[in-house]
């Protein structure tokens, strides 16, 4: 998810949760999930539409593209191998690894994450 900021990223996996069966997402439920002004929460979707992740019909529904579907299901694996490694790897409470996958996630490379990944799967799979 290059160019995404950690507050755009939010925005999208936000639009994603509130959307229901291909429904769109109106602004006025974004910003009250996003806990922001309706003006903020337009000015973010200005922005991820401008980088081609949703688009919004005048005045109405805003919707993920594909692109922006793909950058969620991206986020969520990222967010997921973080916490899979701290819990399993580092035996990390459940609690704190929400709260600490949270605040990584969005500072680690691609190539980090893959790498917890891959050492995970490695001691998962190593016989005891």
């Amino acid at each position: 998810m290059s160019g995404l900021t950690q507050s755009m990223e939010n925005y999208l996996r936000c639009i994603h949760e509130l959307s229901y069966a291909n429904k769109g997402v109106r602004l006025t439920d974004l910003a009250e999930k996003m806990m922001v002004k309706k003006a903020s929460a337009n000015n973010a979707v200005m922005k991820l539409s401008r980088l081609g992740y949703c688009v919004q019909v005048k005045y109405g529904q805003i919707f993920l593209t594909d692109s922006g579907i793909e950058a969620v299901k991206a986020a969520t694996g990222k967010h997921l191998i973080i916490l899979k490694f701290l819990k399993d790897v580092l035996f990390v409470d459940e609690m704190t690894a929400e709260i600490e996958t949270a605040k990584i996630e969005h500072h680690l490379s691609t190539s980090t994450v893959y790498a917890m990944h891959q050492l995970h799967s490695k001691l998962k799979n190593k016989p005891n």
